[in-house]
């Protein structure tokens, strides 16, 4: 008896998640090392004006950057090999001036390097990891194997006027409040957020989890699959097919993603259409799945690939409360 106590205790242990680990905050002056996991800029005659006109954007708004690698040599569509993205990476990490990680976009790739990272050494050196889409795998990577709270935020390529229609103003005004300490038990979204429809009514509290929902679906099967039972699960995409979003949502269904998540923020489904005759609505597909939800469930929350961005601290606790007019609260500090 006294073994087989021993042995569910050791059990225990080892199965248990990673408790959440706080990354220093980002201060004016600080250093962002400025990387690029998966996708390199489309347009390469002109990617280093492109990046030159970020450096200058983040310098004007007092903080300093590193990039990493300091030339790209592209792999097809990737910033290098599986293991140059990598190693720019780790190299960016091991650097201690630097005090945040900023992923340039998104595209593809970020999966490919999962098995190449020393998280050990992010574990004992915890730092801010900013980006979303592609990134995904990464934020997901890091907080299965750290407990690493990694933010949920625009991609740098956003900013500096590169999308007409995206509020760099919002967007970064919400991202140095979670960074840097200031959003503290407080709405997250800021004004913007109180425009979310409630498919499914009701309070919930977990630590948040997801991102992009093609991301998620690819990891399915693999042992980077998403845990959501007891979390605060988001979802987004942009330029989906609405029965391509259909099919991606039965999947994780089926792999137990929707199972038991305490609540689901919906972001934005920016260019989400039908290209099917007869195709069903986006708003009845989100129906089919989470009408009947056991737990909250929002659409339309600032996240993702729109023209407002907010940033939401993965692994960190927050709350739906869609009686509320802040609908979605952080529930502590990002940043320690």
């Amino acid at each position: 008896m006294k073994y087989l106590i021993i042995s569910m205790l050791t059990f225990t242990f080892l199965s248990a998640e990673p408790r959440a680990l706080f990354p220093p905050p980002l201060q004016k002056g600080d250093l962002i090392a400025i990387v690029f996991p998966g996708s390199f800029l489309n347009n390469r005659k002109k990617s280093k004006e492109a990046i030159e006109r970020k450096i200058e954007w983040l310098k004007e708004r007092g903080y300093r950057t590193v990039l990493y690698p300091v030339k790209v040599n592209p792999v097809g569509q990737f910033a290098g090999t599986d293991k140059e993205r990598a190693v720019a990476l780790m190299n960016a990490w091991k650097n201690d001036k630097v005090k945040a990680i900023w992923c340039y976009r998104g595209g593809y790739g970020a999966c490919r390097v999962l098995d190449l990272i020393d998280y050990e050494w992010i574990k004992s050196h915890p730092k801010i990891l900013l980006g979303m889409s592609d990134t995904t795998a990464l934020h997901y990577a890091v907080q299965q194997k750290t407990g690493l709270v990694t933010f949920l935020a625009p991609s740098l390529n956003f900013f500096d006027h590169s999308y007409s229609k995206f509020d760099d103003d919002y967007s970064f005004s919400e991202l140095e409040k979670v960074v840097s300490g200031e959003a503290v038990k407080s709405a997250i979204g800021g004004r913007e957020a109180r425009q979310v429809d409630v498919i499914c009514s009701g309070k919930a509290e977990g630590g948040a989890v997801g991102g992009n929902l093609s991301v998620i679906t690819s990891l399915c099967g693999t042992k980077w699959q998403l845990d959501t039972k007891g979390k605060v699960l988001i979802l987004e995409d942009v330029g989906e097919s609405v029965y391509k979003i259909d099919r991606m949502l039965w999947q994780i269904k089926e792999a137990g993603l929707l199972k038991s998540p305490a609540g689901i923020i919906l972001g934005t489904w920016k260019e989400c259409k039908n290209t099917m005759a007869h195709s069903l609505s986006l708003e009845e597909v989100f129906k089919h799945y989470f009408g009947n939800a056991n737990y909250p469930v929002v659409v339309g929350f600032p996240t993702g690939h729109g023209d407002l961005q907010t940033t939401i601290p993965l692994n960190a606790r927050i709350k739906i409360d869609t009686s509320s007019k802040q609908t979605v609260k952080l529930l502590e500090a990002a940043v320690q």
